[in-house]
């Protein structure tokens, strides 16, 4: 027996080495269990031509680096339970001159100039149960309110090379943190029609960042509310599709691309509100958002507009993108993508939020080697934020296995 399963031990190696394709580990132990490891990687190499902000007068220079990383498991702990559980790695060696987006990865703190490159933290941590695999989905963890379109449509499955204005301050706006992450729970479905269909969310979460519910203060910072006042996030998204749909069954993840294959528009309203806490007296979002896919053609749009009272003030910040992208498909199979993308933030003139005024710009050209999960792309990215010009030409290496 030992020889035997050192023999089929062996088979399994040798089929992985000679398909690489075949590489992510996927366990099954019966009775519905289940477990795969996956992983995904982004390496950019960007060449900044100008970044005003940081300083206006230095030289062109180029990096290389770690845009994302990710490291998880998923699979079921039965039939009707499934889980996600992974983990990041973001901006390893990412220069704190370079115009890409990214903050350099640190863990010594603010002001530090990030060459610690040690942060691994976790990305998502989801439990779903599907009790009703059509109209109630319930997940529970620490993962994104379903809503704003590009906040919840992965990096790597958008046609732009960096991801556009609504997917940064948006988040900030609604939880506090950069990576839009949050614990909550949250139930949803879809049900599909004949040439129609319609996908819901509506979660509840438990904000705990102190640019949300304020902070009990230290000597050098000064105290920020006293932690008396407390309230739910409500989030909720509804999205009705013509034609083709955006997913055959229920999940919390997106595209921007069906690589030629759907024809079919999505229509995504959304909404959050959070009442009083330390910081504010409301605070949320309403935005709208259209993902047409048609033949080669993919667009998509959005619009958000970010409200929050404070006492009798209160404030609208707005953002917007429009992302398009054509397939052209090659006789082997890989599809030459180009696409472009403009994108704006206009802060309120006494905004209460943390939006500010800026807008970018993206042009360029996605080859997909084997859809996204080898992907390499060329773009030239340029913007403006705070009246200080931007540009750079970025480098994209794209791996999914």
């Amino acid at each position: 027996m030992r020889r035997l399963a050192l023999a089929i031990a062996g088979l399994g190696a040798a089929a992985l080495l000679t398909n690489p394709a075949a590489a992510a580990p996927k366990f099954y132990f019966g009775d519905g269990k289940d477990l795969e490891i996956f992983q995904m990687v982004q390496v950019w190499n960007v060449y900044t031509t100008k970044n005003d902000a940081v300083n206006p007068d230095m030289d062109a220079r180029n990096d290389i680096y770690i845009r994302r990383g990710r490291f998880g498991i998923k699979g079921h702990i039965r039939k009707d339970i499934s889980f996600k559980v992974w983990f990041a790695y973001d901006n390893l060696g990412k220069n704190e001159y370079t115009a890409g987006t990214g903050t350099p990865n640190t863990t010594a703190g603010k002001g530090t100039d990030g060459t610690d490159n040690r942060e691994f933290y976790i990305w998502d941590a989801i439990w779903t149960w599907h009790l009703n695999k059509e109209w109630a989905n319930i997940s529970i963890g620490y993962f994104r309110p379903q809503v704003g379109k590009e906040s919840i449509t992965t990096a790597f499955k958008v046609i732009s090379f960096q991801k556009s204005l609504p997917n940064f301050d948006f988040r900030k706006h609604i939880v506090g943190r950069g990576p839009g992450r949050e614990t909550g729970i949250n139930i949803g479905g879809l049900h599909l029609g004949k040439g129609w269909s319609i996908n819901y969310n509506f979660g509840i979460f438990d904000t705990n960042h102190t640019k949300i519910i304020g902070d009990e203060g230290t000597a050098k910072q000064p105290t920020v509310g006293d932690g008396k006042k407390w309230s739910p996030m409500y989030a909720a998204r509804v999205a009705f599709t013509i034609g083709d749909p955006e997913m055959k069954k229920y999940k919390m993840g997106y595209t921007q691309t069906y690589y030629g294959k759907r024809n079919g528009m999505t229509i995504g309203l959304n909404y959050t509100y959070q009442g009083k806490t330390d910081v504010f007296d409301k605070n949320g979002i309403y935005a709208v958002d259209i993902l047409a896919n048609y033949g080669l053609v993919d667009f998509n749009a959005e619009y958000d507009w970010l409200y929050r009272e404070v006492g009798n003030q209160d404030s609208t910040d707005t953002i917007w993108s429009v992302k398009l992208g054509y397939n052209i498909k090659l006789d082997n199979g890989q599809i030459i993508q180009p696409s472009v993308m403009a994108s704006k933030e206009d802060a309120d003139t006494n905004t209460l939020g943390v939006a500010s005024d800026q807008e970018v710009y993206d042009v360029g050209i996605n080859w997909l080697i084997n859809k996204n999960k080898l992907k390499l792309n060329l773009h030239y990215v340029w913007g403006e934020k705070k009246n200080k010009d931007f540009s750079y030409v970025g480098l994209g290496f794209q791996f999914i296995y």
